[in-house]
């Protein structure tokens, strides 16, 4: 198996089988100066590398594995707007002003995505068919009238859905209540979606070098110095975009965040009499069930079905069954199918359920904690974050920039979502 590739545990990603080609850059053999070092080719890395670059800044990007090893390649690939929690909760959190600034400039960000990917021809299946928070019980319909309300005023163009719509968009019996359509958001190759910022990133004149993990990041003068195994750079700024897969080297990034698996299984195209009924307008879904389920059907005609936990060891066994009696539920036209595809993602949670963008010292900034929401919002704080260092204006950025902020009990609370969710599921027979 390929290391290097965003999958384990003896898995076969759908993403990693079907993405276009890793870029061709080398590892890193040299000493070389730029103006802003990013480490972690992800959403927000890579989105950070291309806008630098694309305004005549000297970046240099450092990838330990590949680029979208990490939580970027292994996403379920739907393209939403906004953070998991409502506008009102986010407000609540961060106050009224942060809030509102917060909030505008996430609400959109499907459009940045989706506009990004044709400005830079990105082959990476980009369809902005819409995404449905869909209800899976009555009593979950006044929580998303609540937040399709809250959208609304941000000027989100989201609706109601009522039962009999949701029931056509879904193609499910059971998802006979309705939901939230939001037609500005849509799916993605999540995976090729990186690889393609990553190439883009690169004929702008960004330097990208994977196989080059941070080994020790240090103060030179008023420079930062960061070396890897076989080179090493100069910068003057630094973005550590590590998230959920930082290491002990990221500066206390690892620290910032709990960590949280979500797990994919996926099938082989499906014949067309049954493709075409399993969410015929190849909208995104996902319900509002404790352990969520995330169904999508990409353009080759493969459902793709997420939910929370890992799949390492007998997990997966425990998982698989757990996911493939949920689809026989939703999708009974589908039951019977084996699932061809299987494999885990790390997310970066924090106990806010809101993202961050933490400032470690002078000039070294960390965005970390996407709960789960990474595309739109990792896209976007890239973008910001370029900008700002560009402007050296603090003032025009959006989001609040905190210190160091450090999860407590990790390992137990990461251990609760581990063996909890598969308890539940265990005892959910749906």
């Amino acid at each position: 198996m390929d290391h290097n590739s965003p999958q384990e545990y003896g898995e076969i990603s759908l993403w990693a089988d079907s993405a276009i080609d890793i870029p061709a850059s080398p590892s890193l053999q040299e000493s070389l100066q730029a103006d802003v070092l990013v480490v972690g080719g992800g959403y927000s890395g890579l989105s950070s590398a291309l806008h630098l670059a694309e305004m005549g800044v000297s970046v240099v990007l450092l990838e330990a594995r590949n680029v979208g090893y990490g939580g970027s390649g292994r996403s379920a690939g739907l393209v939403n707007a906004g953070v998991w929690k409502t506008p009102d909760y986010v407000i609540k959190q961060i106050g009224q002003e942060a809030g509102d600034r917060f909030n505008l400039a996430l609400h959109d960000s499907p459009s940045v995505v989706f506009d990004l990917v044709q400005r830079c021809h990105i082959n990476c299946n980009a369809d902005q068919a819409g995404t449905v928070n869909i209800a899976h019980r009555a009593s979950a319909m006044p929580y998303l009238e609540d937040r399709c309300e809250q959208m609304r005023k941000l000027g989100s163009s989201v609706r109601m859905i009522d039962g009999n719509e949701a029931q056509s968009i879904s193609g499910s019996p059971v998802y006979c209540h309705g939901g939230i359509l939001d037609p500005n958001a849509g799916t993605i190759q999540p995976l090729s979606y990186v690889r393609g910022l990553a190439n883009t990133a690169i004929t702008m004149g960004a330097k990208i070098y994977q196989q080059s993990p941070l080994l020790k990041l240090s103060r030179d003068r008023n420079r930062w110095l960061a070396k890897t195994e076989s080179g090493q750079v100069l910068a003057d700024q630094v973005i550590l975009a590590t998230n959920a897969y930082a290491d002990e080297n990221s500066e206390g990034v690892r620290e910032s965040t709990l960590p949280v698996y979500i797990f994919h299984f996926a099938t082989d195209p499906l014949p067309d009499s049954i493709a075409e009924t399993i969410v015929p307008q190849r909208h995104g879904i996902w319900d509002t069930q404790l352990l969520m389920t995330s169904s999508r059907i990409d353009t080759a005609g493969r459902l793709v079905m997420s939910g929370v936990g890992s799949l390492q060891g007998v997990f997966s066994f425990l998982r698989r069954d757990w996911m493939t009696r949920s689809r026989d539920r939703l999708y009974p036209q589908a039951k019977g199918i084996p699932w061809s595809y299987r494999w885990t993602g790390q997310v970066g949670m924090t106990s806010t359920k809101l993202l961050r963008i933490q400032c470690l010292a002078s000039g070294v900034f960390a965005p970390a904690g996407y709960n789960g929401r990474g595309i739109g919002p990792g896209t976007v704080i890239g973008k910001h974050l370029a900008q700002m260092l560009v402007s050296g204006n603090r003032d025009e950025f959006p989001f609040p920039i905190e210190d160091l902020q450090r999860e407590a009990w990790r390992g137990p609370r990461s251990a609760y979502y581990k063996y909890g969710t598969l308890a539940l599921q265990f005892i959910d027979r749906r």
